[in-house]
């Protein structure tokens, strides 16, 4: 059968609709097994996929209890959490938005963004909790932790994301895509660190007087 190039994953509802209508029509006189590159494209996309939300399931569930042990607080160690989850789920967003496909690279930029955003976030509760117990004040331990710690994420956020931007230069889509979505995701977990995390101190304040 010739089928036109698309994305992978939209072929597995066409491809069990073609099996069913088959065996309806051979029944029990043959046994009827689909090949061909979209099966194999299909099969493999899916299992990508189910395979990377354990992934990012498990990594919650090791990360966040992690992140309590290092800032030093159950409650405070929840809410840094949800700097490290919006940069990836901004990025998917965008993916379905503007249609990028679901392929082999395009899936692993969750993974490297999650690592890259917890190294920020750890970086900036740490240091924020340090400032706090000297001051006593959230926002005066927002300002404090933006003007030293938040520079050092500024330039590292650039150095990645400019590493990541050279794959726009590929002559390969997947590649270029990969370069895109992953460098976008740095960028953001850098602004979820130096706006959206101090935001949360401050509104979550009575929690961080408890926690420190």
């Amino acid at each position: 059968m010739m089928l036109p190039s698309l994305d992978a994953i939209l072929y597995g509802p066409y491809l069990d609709k073609i099996e069913t209508r088959f065996k309806e029509i051979m029944g029990d006189k043959a046994e009827i097994t689909i090949t061909g590159i979209m099966t194999l494209l299909t099969g493999t996309i899916t299992a990508l996929i189910v395979s990377l939300a354990k992934t990012y399931l498990l990594a919650f569930m090791i990360i966040t209890p992690l992140m309590m042990l290092l800032i030093g607080s159950v409650r405070a160690g929840l809410i840094s959490m949800i700097p490290n989850l919006t940069p990836i789920i901004i990025t998917l967003g965008i993916m379905g938005w503007w249609g990028f496909p679901m392929d082999a690279f395009t899936l692993l930029t969750g993974s490297i963004a999650l690592g890259l955003a917890v190294d920020d976030t750890i970086h900036f509760m740490h240091n924020f909790r340090r400032y706090y117990q000297q001051c006593g004040d959230t926002k005066e331990a927002v300002r404090k932790t933006l003007s030293t710690t938040g520079q050092a994420l500024f330039i590292t956020t650039t150095v990645l994301a400019s590493g990541f931007f050279i794959y726009m230069h590929s002559s390969m889509i997947n590649l270029i895509n990969f370069g895109i979505l992953t460098g976008f995701t740095i960028i953001m977990a850098l602004l979820a660190d130096i706006i959206l995390a101090p935001a949360l101190m401050v509104v979550f304040e009575r929690f961080m007087k408890s926690a420190y």
